[in-house]
């Protein structure tokens, strides 16, 4: 692809004039691959910046081409799957760069996820965290029809607190892990 469509692309989607700047500073090859997921997904600006952001982050530490993260088969995949929308391929693509740029936090999230499903609690209990652990909390939501249901479901979660997969979570989500010895 060339600069002019980059420009054109710029153009049509109201980018800034550093965004497009800094895009047109990427290696020809980079700005290409970066081009054409762009365009076939229609990103904005603030998704793209944010692409960047982690691309660049990505190359610099892994010594590699930008056009080479975008090629990687989970990412290519992604792309191309038929079955997903625009806005779900973004998203999943988006994760996946993500979990490239930030591999430890990834670890930690497979962690927690893992550790909350061997509590094998019923699915009127949901556990999550926020995104990317911010405020290290552990969110807790119940669904009950009745009073003996949630007394029921209260008691399950109780159960649950003093489980070592609890207390693991609550590490984790505080900053300590495995790694930290």
């Amino acid at each position: 692809m060339s600069d002019e469509r980059i420009r054109d692309y710029a153009k049509e989607k109201g980018f800034h004039p550093q965004t497009l700047a800094r895009w047109l500073h990427w290696e020809p090859q980079d700005r290409d691959a970066l081009c054409g997921l762009a365009v076939g997904l229609k990103i904005g600006e603030n998704h793209l910046r944010e692409l960047m952001d982690w691309l660049e982050e990505i190359a610099l530490r892994d010594r590699c081409g930008i056009h080479q993260i975008l090629a990687q088969q989970k990412i290519a995949h992604i792309g191309s799957d038929p079955r997903l929308g625009r806005a779900d391929k973004l998203k999943r693509i988006k994760e996946q760069i993500r979990r490239l740029r930030f591999p430890r936090l990834s670890r930690i999230e497979d962690t927690i996820r893992a550790r909350t499903q061997e509590l094998k609690l019923p699915p009127a209990v949901r556990m999550s965290v926020p995104f990317g652990l911010e405020g290290g909390k552990l969110c807790v939501e119940i669904s009950a029809s009745t009073a003996q249901e949630l007394k029921k479901l209260i008691a399950q979660l109780a159960e649950a607190a003093d489980r070592d997969s609890i207390k693991e979570i609550f590490r984790m989500l505080a900053g300590e892990t495995a790694e930290d010895g």
